[in-house]
């Protein structure tokens, strides 16, 4: 079946928009019951602000998890999409907003205070990463006695927890071709091995055994029809074409520059090679000098001595 290609930043907002799709596949990744997600404002897709940043896809969600003890709790869930290998410093700054937020929370006797939340991101990565092989890392945080090299099992401080967090990196170039799990049935939707000649649409014919698979496609064969997101995709195309030209031309002067340094060190070892060449070159006719000298007073003794 033919369905939109959900790495397009404007077919992924789609996609996220039915929260009830967005609450099962960040409930899956995160291998954790979701009772209640909101959805807060995100970034704008494929935008270039004046002073020349770009605005990242991204969503902030607001979610309340039932833990397994059965305790409920708060924690603020960023989601981004990446298509390109970006600048890190961008997506840190993203981060830092987040942990500048606060939220309310009502205590026992009615009284409402605001808080900040604990922050779980998720990466979705449309590039590889260079020494990481796996299809879905998970960065865990561990408490540990440095002391003693204990691990702390079942301490965990809200101070501590407020300054840390967890993260999930998914690359979809190194998704499974066999699903055998439901986060692998999920991600599938994102695997290249469904690509067509047409960069906008896939031809998906993977596992729809789950439910929520089946209404992830459903949602995607709808986007694909609509003559305003193929637009917006047109358009995706050509800024992130430019975008990568600009990539590849800062590489290429990088790399330009770092030759030139190169051939210049590479001179001037010549040179100074070439200088220890001219200095022995001159020591050894200084020797040669003085050996035919002292063979000269050699000679001149043996005529006195005659």
């Amino acid at each position: 079946m033919i369905i939109a290609n959900p790495l397009y930043d404007v077919v992924f907002k789609y996609l996220l928009e039915d929260i009830d799709i967005a609450r099962e596949i960040i409930a899956t990744i995160l291998g954790e019951d979701i009772i209640d997600l909101e959805v807060n404002p995100q970034e704008t897709a494929t935008e270039i602000l004046p002073d020349g940043n770009i605005r990242i896809l991204r969503f902030d969600f607001k979610a309340t998890i039932e833990t397994a003890t059965g305790d409920h709790k708060k924690v603020l869930i960023e989601l981004q999409k990446i298509k390109l290998a970006l600048n890190v410093v961008r997506f840190r700054r993203y981060l830092g907003d987040n942990y500048g937020k606060l939220d309310n929370v009502i205590l026992g006797d009615g009284t409402i205070i605001k808080i900040p939340l604990p922050i779980v991101t998720i990466y979705i990565l449309g590039f590889p990463l260079e020494h990481l092989k796996h299809a879905v890392v998970k960065i865990d945080r561990q408490y540990k006695d440095v002391l003693t090299g204990q691990i702390i099992e079942d301490a965990k401080d809200d101070f501590v927890e407020l300054l840390t967090h967890d993260s999930y990196f998914i690359q979809v170039r190194l998704l499974p071709a066999e699903t055998k799990t439901k986060l692998e049935r999920i991600l599938q939707i994102f695997n290249p091995k469904f690509k067509t000649e047409d960069t906008h649409k896939l031809n998906f014919t993977g596992n729809t055994d789950d439910l929520i698979v089946q209404k992830i496609v459903n949602r995607l064969q709808r986007a694909i029809i609509s003559e305003e997101l193929r637009r917006k995709m047109d358009f995706e195309d050509d800024f992130y074409s430019a975008l990568e030209d600009e990539y590849n031309k800062g590489v290429a002067e990088e790399a330009a520059k770092k030759d030139i340094i190169i051939a210049e060190k590479d001179q001037a070892l010549i040179e100074k090679e070439q200088a220890l060449i001219e200095k022995d070159q001159a020591l050894e006719n200084e020797r040669q000098k003085v050996e035919l000298l002292m063979q000269q007073l050699a000679d001149m003794q043996k005529q006195n001595k005659k």
